[in-house]
């Protein structure tokens, strides 16, 4: 590990301490959960719902001492170069569809921890986003990082990379950009600080499939341990109701979001 990435290390890790589970499977090593950092929702320090959430589903049988959370394209190099290594919050699909995946690497997944759909808001004196065709000659803003032009494609849109959410927010307030995409809940969140309500959107209009939020690993023996203790703790959240009551807490439907 490289000297910046031990300290990035040292100054993110969440904390989650391992239990004695571990000590039972001395041959097993935690791998190390590069996190890709944007904003308050998955935040360096720590912080957000993104994190949060891999607190609770990790769980305290499957914590691990190298969570490192990084800016996405920091986090995303150190996750390629890293052969044992997982990355979070992702997906195979996810990697495939944003060109991430190179001939010749193997990827495994964790079953989906949550379903995570973008959406496309607009001020308010605009007209509502319902298809690509009415994004048109608009300015669409998007987070830095997360290629949403390599995914949406040339449609006549103005693409804005943003490298922090709530700056995203904020400049499709003061009209900067026509619309923003986000996904939720993220974007939930986002307006939640400023103490906004969701802009105008299409509830129903997916500009992408959904995404399902996982861990994504490289594939190795005991990365298929891993994801095999951890998809048992996702099967045992979901089925106690656990998961539902968790999402509930935070003001988020269970129907929408739950994978």
């Amino acid at each position: 590990m490289r000297p910046s990435l031990l300290a990035l290390s040292v100054a993110c890790l969440l904390g989650l301490v391992a239990m004695p589970s571990w000590a039972h499977h001395p041959e097993f090593k935690v791998p190390h959960i590069f996190a890709t950092g944007w904003g308050i929702t998955l935040d360096a320090d720590g912080s957000g719902f993104y994190n949060d959430y891999a607190r609770f589903t990790l769980g305290t049988d499957l914590s691990n001492k190298n969570y490192l959370v990084a800016p996405y394209k920091r986090a995303m190099r150190g996750f390629k170069r890293d052969k044992s290594s997982c990355v979070y919050p992702k997906s195979i699909d996810t990697l495939m569809r944003t060109g991430d995946w190179e001939e010749g690497e193997s990827f495994i997944e964790s079953a989906a921890m949550l379903r995570s759909p973008l959406r496309v808001f607009t001020r308010d004196d605009m007209t509502i986003i319902h298809s690509p065709a009415d994004l048109t000659g608009k300015r669409l803003a998007y987070a830095l990082g997360s290629k949403i032009p390599h995914s949406l494609g040339d449609i006549g849109v103005e693409y804005i990379p943003v490298a922090d959410e709530v700056d995203k927010a904020k400049i499709l307030d003061t009209g900067t950009v026509d619309a923003m995409i986000a996904n939720m809940p993220d974007a939930f969140f986002v307006f939640q600080s400023l103490g906004q309500p969701l802009p105008p959107h299409d509830p129903h209009y997916d500009p992408i499939p959904v995404p399902r939020i996982r861990i994504v690993c490289h594939d190795t023996p005991n990365n298929r341990d891993f994801i095999a203790q951890f998809n048992h703790r996702l099967q045992e959240l979901a089925a106690s109701g656990e998961m539902a009551e968790h999402l509930r807490e935070l003001g988020l439907d269970p129907a929408e979001f739950m994978p």
